[in-house]
């Protein structure tokens, strides 16, 4: 019996280990090849790029639905309401939409370190919003560990050496509108009941950021958008489908690994990105940002613990009836 379980757990880790490895690669590798896409002389049209990420996802989760519908646990609760569902999802989609667009142009004007950076400051964001809306407990605690993270997005964006305004503009703005999805999703599907799982919140999501992409795709043409994808268009199918994966990588990451795994993996994945940047594309990263860096993964450490502290509390009173059975019965 000992040695099953030794085996088990030499297996889970070595699971653990797969997983977030291939997830690390993925993101850090389509983040990667999203900023050499959008460089000038490649196929720099953020709305173009993003309406095609939309068609290649819609059409590959239909396909892998029917191929491994168990990856879809929600999708029978999702077609028996649909009208709901549709009622919900399709403002999502809109900002899901917006969110890229700003996300895929700030890569013209700031390094994929900068960006990163930029994007730590999120725990404090979507925080803040939360407290806003009263889905979320304010705490000085809380508040002392994000205060921690922002002073380390801080120091990054003040140690930029290329810094460019709007590029910091877009990546805020793709950030709020990411956080807003986020929370409007987490409030509206929680209380209409619809708690769908990760591909198939992508496979309804894609149509309705597609329709409201086409509008920015008609408004943007250009002649060029066609050249472009023609001498590219082998890396831009290589690109929608790397993309694609990183969501179906994403929804076996939260079903196969803890909390805890995922939240170390992201904070690996983070340093990957920040390294991998300055490696491959020569972005400058100072010794401010580098020091801010570690401040930032720090806090978000904390903040992850503090996390898991509450998740923990909140299991705790749940199981307290059942252990209070168990002493009545002995």
């Amino acid at each position: 019996m000992a040695e099953e379980n030794s085996q088990s757990q030499v297996a889970s880790v070595w699971q653990t280990i797969l997983i977030g490895t291939v997830y690390i690669v993925t993101s850090s590798t389509l983040i990667s090849f999203n900023k050499y896409l959008m460089q000038p002389g490649r196929f720099s049209h953020a709305v173009h790029l993003t309406a095609f990420h939309m068609v290649v996802t819609l059409v590959l989760s239909l396909a892998f639905y029917k191929v491994a519908p168990q990856f879809y646990p929600s999708m029978a609760m999702a077609k028996a309401n649909i009208c709901q569902v549709t009622k919900w999802i399709a403002p999502l989609g809109f900002l899901f939409a917006l969110a890229l667009y700003c996300s895929n142009q700030a890569y013209k004007y700031s390094s994929v370190a900068f960006l990163q950076f930029c994007k730590q400051g999120n725990v404090a964001l979507m925080f803040f919003m939360s407290c806003a809306v009263g889905s979320q407990s304010f705490s000085w605690q809380k508040l002392a560990v994000l205060t921690v993270v922002i002073a380390g997005c801080t120091t990054c964006a003040h140690g930029e050496i290329h810094f460019v305004m709007i590029g910091l503009v877009l990546q805020l703005a793709s950030q709020l509108t990411e956080c807003s999805k986020n929370l409007i999703g987490e409030a509206v599907m929680g209380s209409a009941g619809l708690k769908l799982d990760v591909l198939t919140f992508v496979l309804f999501q894609a149509p309705f950021s597609l329709l409201f992409l086409s509008v920015g795709v008609c408004f943007s043409w250009s002649p060029e958008v066609v050249t472009d994808f023609r001498k590219h268009w082998h890396w831009l199918m290589v690109n929608a489908c790397i993309a694609f994966l990183l969501n179906v990588l994403i929804a076996v990451t939260l079903k196969k690994l803890s909390a805890l795994a995922f939240v170390i993996i992201g904070v690996v994945k983070d340093m990957v990105i920040v390294s991998s940047s300055s490696l491959v594309f020569g972005d400058p990263i100072s010794q401010a940002q580098q020091v801010g860096f570690a401040v930032t993964i720090t806090g978000v450490l904390l903040w992850s613990r503090l996390k898991l502290q509450e998740q923990a509390a909140r299991r705790d009173p749940e199981r307290l009836p059942l252990a209070k059975q168990d002493v009545k019965i002995k």
